[in-house]
């Protein structure tokens, strides 16, 4: 590719060359054809140099924390130490090279820089070095150097991309209590004297207190001692076998990954998840997880064990998708996305050489026009990448389906920036009766999956609800109309709200504001605080998902199964 330098040189030539003929100066004449040759010339050896090597570097190597697996797994909030080794090719000798460590943009880079300018003379070696942080959890993939050469007199340009591919696994930070009998013991199959699993009426081996004889009571459970030394029958209780069983239900919807490619409040989510799982696994207690979106829900059944929490961390990881839903754009600017992004990752695979052809020509307008040649060139970068049949690309160019399907499976595989979406594209949550709609849809699908898990619950169960608050008086309604017959059960519910309320929102009828001062218990509530008084006052929790306090308050919740109170604590908070 010739540099603006060098078409102003060419195009000053050529004129000089004209009026040298017509003035008949010869030397002139020789001068200009002098410095075509010496440009031609350069043109030459730099095609050369681009194209006739094999590889322009040799031994290119990436280490994240000193290692240099093709997988390796980190966790959100830690700072990585990146270091990219590598050797130029021979015939790179003497030109200048622009190369850059394509992150992704849910990185941030900390310290160092990601991209140098290098001058390749006596010494063919390289070494980029600098920290990143992770704020995201999910699946990325780096996939390499993108390289820009340049002659030494700034006459040509060309890209390349070397692949130095690694598959980086961001786990989110999972917080424990401070100091717990089960931190303590792990998984130890002999429990410290005097730690019972439930202190329940049931038909454990453990005594755990004695009462009065009940009428249908079994004879073995009369205590002889007690009951002689008081005059009447008493029977011994013992305490229950059965496991506390929790539940998780998490929204994941479209609308909580509002914030990428920076931390949305769905990585908030997923963290507190994964931390409250690993605490009610930490007593082998089975756990199970139910993970709502838009349009699909994921139910993992109750386990324990390590395996489980195994499990309930991929189901977290794969719903927690790294790029945003390009679903609901239309073709022309997901084409257009896509083409930028690929120009940037793959620059061979768009040169004029390999990636050229005939496009449909639907209108005369340029503007359609160009949408039609990053389309074939797009449909030809797709059929390569994931090697397809021949013949795949040109079927792209007509058939709609088969384009969106494959980019879609392109934006899947690669990160794409959502701040080029957010420039060109209205997103269906950003408008703020939209979000609402989209909230209330999901507050009825957590409301179904309560009231599910409810049905089946086979004892005194803790669910915990990692959701924004509902957006509405008749979603309140409903949320607190669920939580109500959980409570009535004898369930324990813990709501964890978004990490921080929302601004408040001013009160404009001057009768509701005076109503709302002269109630001290509401002075200055908002709806949020209005739905977390009204979740305690039935009897569940509440929470926020930045509360220091928010694992021991989990915590405090399963004592209260585990103690037998919960049912007794329940039913006198309902009146």
């Amino acid at each position: 590719m010739l540099t603006v330098r060098c078409n102003i040189l060419l195009v000053s030539t050529a004129w000089m060359l004209i009026v040298s003929i017509l003035m008949g100066n010869e030397p002139l004449t020789l001068l200009c054809v002098a410095v075509w040759t010496w440009i031609w010339i350069e043109w030459i050896l730099f095609q050369f140099a681009v194209y006739s090597a094999q590889q322009l570097l040799t031994n290119c190597e990436r280490t994240i924390d000193g290692q240099a697996q093709d997988r390796l797994t980190a966790v959100t909030g830690r700072e990585l130490d990146i270091e990219v080794r590598g050797k130029f090719s021979g015939f790179c000798r003497g030109y200048r090279i622009f190369l850059a460590d394509m992150l992704s943009p849910t990185f941030e880079l900390t310290g160092g820089r990601n991209r140098e300018m290098v001058d390749v003379n006596s010494e063919l070696g390289f070494a980029l070095r600098y920290r990143m942080k992770t704020l995201v959890c999910g699946r990325y993939v780096l996939p390499g150097l993108q390289l820009e050469l340049g002659d030494h007199w700034g006459f040509f340009r060309a890209e390349k991309f070397c692949p130095v591919s690694q598959e980086l696994l961001i786990l989110p930070f999972l917080i424990r209590p401070q100091t717990t009998v089960s931190v303590l013991k792990k998984n130890n199959l002999q429990r410290i004297l005097g730690h019972h699993r439930n202190k329940t009426p049931g038909g454990g081996a453990e005594l755990l207190g004695v009462r009065e004889y009940r009428v249908g009571d079994p004879p073995r459970s009369i205590a002889w001692k007690p009951t002689a030394r008081l005059g009447k029958y008493m029977s011994s209780e013992y305490e229950n076998l059965v496991p506390i069983r929790s539940t998780i239900m998490v929204d994941l919807a479209s609308y909580q990954f509002w914030g990428r490619p920076g931390a949305a409040a769905a990585d908030h989510s997923i963290s507190v998840s994964a931390s409250i799982a690993k605490l009610l696994l930490a007593d082998r207690d089975p756990v199970s997880t139910i993970i709502l979106k838009s349009d699909s829900m994921k139910h993992l059944q109750h386990g324990s064990g390590e395996r489980q929490l195994t499990l309930l961390m991929q189901q977290l990881l794969e719903s927690s998708n790294p790029n945003p839903p390009l679903s609901h754009l239309n073709l022309d600017l997901l084409v257009k996305i896509i083409f930028e992004n690929a120009c940037r990752r793959f620059p061979p695979m768009f040169d004029e050489r390999f990636n050229s052809g005939s496009t449909r020509m639907r209108s005369w307008f340029v503007s359609k026009r160009e949408v039609d040649c990053q389309r074939r060139s797009v449909a030809v970068c797709l059929e390569h990448l994931f090697e397809l049949d021949a013949g795949i690309s040109v079927r792209m160019q007509y058939d709609d389906e088969l384009m969106k399907k494959w980019c879609e499976k392109y934006a899947e595989k690669y990160t794409i920036n959502p701040s080029s979406i957010n420039r060109t594209d209205n997103l269906p949550w950003m408008n703020a009766a939209r979000w609402e709609s989209e909230c209330n849809h999901m507050n009825e699908r957590v409301c179904w999956a309560l009231d599910q898990a409810r049905g089946k619950a086979k004892d005194n169960e803790l669910f915990v609800i990692v959701a924004p608050e509902p957006a509405g008086k008749l979603a309140r309604e409903r949320t607190l109309k669920s939580v109500r017959l959980a409570v009535a059960d004898g369930h324990r519910v813990i709501f964890v709200g978004p990490l921080s309320p929302p601004p408040d929102v001013e009160i404009h009828d001057p009768i509701a504001a005076r109503i709302s001062k002269t109630r001290p218990e509401f002075d200055g509530a908002t709806a949020e605080s209005l739905f977390q008084f009204k979740i305690c006052a039935i009897g569940a929790s509440y929470a926020r998902i930045g509360d220091t306090r928010l694992i021991q308050k989990v915590a405090m919740q399963v004592g209260l199964l585990q103690s037998g109170m919960g049912r007794g604590r329940s039913a006198s908070r309902r009146y």
